[in-house]
């Protein structure tokens, strides 16, 4: 008996020392990647060596305990990205991580210039292909001025210059006398959720911004052991910073949270959050929302 509990010892180490051996960091470079590399080397060394271009095909590249490192590169990451099941999990001594390095995943587009249809005066509109939760206008990459006009009747009379209103699923806009709206940087939510996490184990994703996204900046359903989300700026986004669902349990470590349109950290059903060290802005919505019997702390203490 001794001999044969020796012996399973012994093959569970091999497997955990082979385990640490497979995980890879997997790099991605959204200027000089090219998804048709290996993802191997932060700069094109070789033939086929390289970092890739999306976070979506390194996710599809990626085993449990991997790490995918993102190059900052002054251009947002413009990609809506899930992590699921067991392959995109880890543990304690590996978790599967996402490193920022500070780069950006932005789920905004340009408004076509071709969608702009006259309205009235100086307003003029356009419907966005998608219409879930709320959408937000960018101006300059910033979220332009929102005004609470009710009807399409009313807008044009309502709206000051460099305003936005939305009304029956169309963006009304006012510009300024003599401009046309072409003539701006006008964006707005195109993607519906930055990252999704579901079902998975051991995630920690660090030194990220993630902004503009139709729904929610990032959506943990069903994370565990905990996950962990460290120097994480979530802001800007149509629904929610963060939202926390299912049966998950997140570490929330010096990250940000604002700007965001119904609340900035969402919490539902059996989930738990802890939160520590982080700013979450009041100034466009709640700071949190809890249901259904979640909890959450903040430094320690239980939120009100």
């Amino acid at each position: 008996m001794r001999l044969i509990a020796g012996f399973a010892v012994a093959v569970c180490s091999v497997v955990a020392l082979v385990s640490g051996t497979l995980a890879r960091d997997i790099y991605v470079d959204n200027v000089a990647g090219d998804d048709l590399l290996d993802g191997t080397q932060p700069t094109n060394t070789s033939p086929g060596i390289g970092p890739l271009h999306t976070v979506t095909r390194a996710l599809r590249f990626a085993a449990a305990g991997d790490r995918i490192i993102l190059a900052s590169t002054g251009e947002p990451y413009r990609e809506s990205v899930s992590l699921v099941g067991s392959r995109h999990s880890g543990n304690p001594v590996r978790p599967f991580t996402i490193e920022g390095n500070g780069a950006v995943m932005d789920g905004t587009a340009a408004v076509p210039p071709e969608a702009w249809q006259w309205f009235r005066g100086d307003v003029f509109r356009f419907q966005p292909p998608k219409k879930q939760f709320q959408q937000l206008l960018f101006l300059d990459g910033l979220p332009a001025v929102r005004h609470p006009a009710g009807t399409q009747d009313g807008v044009a009379a309502q709206l000051q210059p460099k305003e936005w209103a939305e009304t029956g699923g169309w963006i009304y806009f006012r510009v300024e006398e003599g401009r046309l709206p072409q003539q701006y940087a006008l964006g707005y939510s195109a993607w519906p959720v930055g990252i999704t996490l579901y079902k998975v184990e051991g995630v920690v994703i660090s030194n990220l911004v993630v902004q503009g996204f139709r729904i929610d900046g990032l959506n943990l359903n069903d994370a565990t052991g905990p996950a962990v989300l460290y120097n994480v700026t979530s802001r800007f986004n149509g629904h929610s910073g963060v939202a926390i669902v299912g049966a998950s349990e997140v570490d929330i470590q010096s990250c940000t949270l604002e700007g965001n349109g119904k609340s900035q950290l969402l919490l539902e059903g059996y989930a738990e959050g802890n939160v520590s060290n982080s700013q979450i802005s009041d100034a466009s919505s709640p700071k949190w929302e809890i249901h259904n019997g979640a909890k959450l702390l903040i430094d320690g203490k239980p939120a009100r």
